[in-house]
């Protein structure tokens, strides 16, 4: 029987994280845990209650009426801790926090930050934009806690927690090949002009490595820095370009359009990236924790 000496408030949180977001996934993702122990915490929670929370079906699970109103009560609860942790940081010295984000990536790391500064009002937040190996250098000097961006190779005072995972795209203009509906591959793209990342960059150094051959086969190479400049480029008609595709989604229009490279081209990853232990800092875990559990859902 579940009374207030024998409460387990992990078990409510995993609950709460389950029913809020309909998965397990982002429960283990914000709790650090796995799946299987997520699952184990709401099955002991339904048995201390004596009533079911879930109903599951296949591939997913469904509050039952009794967990509905069971969800309200826990949403109190958590509400009611977070109110009270809240006037204690108002009490609490003016937090900070140094971060950096590469030119080509604050457009997707952006909305993350604002949905923690909404969460931590109080925090004083330093910005840069940095390369990768300005952002390795300023995490050493300690310029920087956290640095947000692609980092292939990693210091042994590093570590990193990847946030997420992308293929390469090959943006092209439908006029440029005819308006026909098939996408363009890159034989296509042969003796024509290709757009590309520069070569200081880790997507170029990406490209070359699995493309090697299609880059030899274009007429020329023109070299811009960042995804929303390559698209400018695809839809003036200059050429087709290769950009990454979680920036490509976000570049679509009728003059721009994108096919997935695949495994083939490569993988990058975006990744949080601090020195060892830093994440021990209450703030500083807040915020990867924050990013991490965004792209979770």
């Amino acid at each position: 029987m579940l009374n207030l000496d024998t409460l387990d408030l992990k078990r409510l949180r995993a609950f709460q994280l389950v029913a809020t977001n309909g998965s397990l996934r982002v429960a283990a993702v914000r709790l650090k845990q796995s799946i299987p122990a997520i699952s184990g915490k709401i099955r002991k929670l339904e048995q201390e209650l004596g009533f079911d929370l879930f109903e599951r079906l296949p591939n997913r699970l469904v509050l039952t009426l009794a967990g509905e109103r069971f969800l309200r009560e826990v949403d109190g609860i958590f509400e009611r801790a977070e109110r009270a942790l809240g006037t204690l940081q108002e009490r609490s010295p003016e937090q900070r926090l140094s971060i950096s984000v590469g030119s080509d990536h604050a457009w997707y790391f952006a909305p993350k930050i604002r949905d923690f500064l909404a969460l931590y009002p109080g925090v004083t937040l330093g910005f840069r934009v940095y390369k990768s190996a300005e952002a390795l250098e300023a995490l050493d000097r300690g310029q920087v806690e956290i640095s947000f961006g692609i980092f292939p190779d990693l210091p042994r005072t590093l570590e990193r927690r990847v946030i997420v995972s992308s293929h390469l795209s090959l943006a092209y203009n439908p006029a440029e090949f005819g308006g026909r509906r098939k996408a363009p591959s890159l034989a296509d793209v042969a003796r024509r002009r290709l757009i590309v990342p520069p070569q200081s960059t880790v997507t170029r150094r990406l490209i070359e490595t699995h493309l090697r051959a299609d880059l030899d086969r274009a007429s020329s190479l023109i070299e811009v820095p960042t995804c929303e400049t390559a698209a400018t480029f695809v839809e003036m008609g200059i050429g087709p370009a290769i950009v990454h595709t979680l920036c490509a989604e976000r570049l679509l229009s009728r003059h721009v359009q994108a096919v997935d490279l695949g495994a083939k081209a490569g993988t990058v990853s975006f990744s949080a990236v601090y020195r060892k232990g830093a994440l021990r800092a209450p703030l500083a875990r807040a915020l990867v924790d924050q990013i991490v559990e965004a792209e979770a859902r």
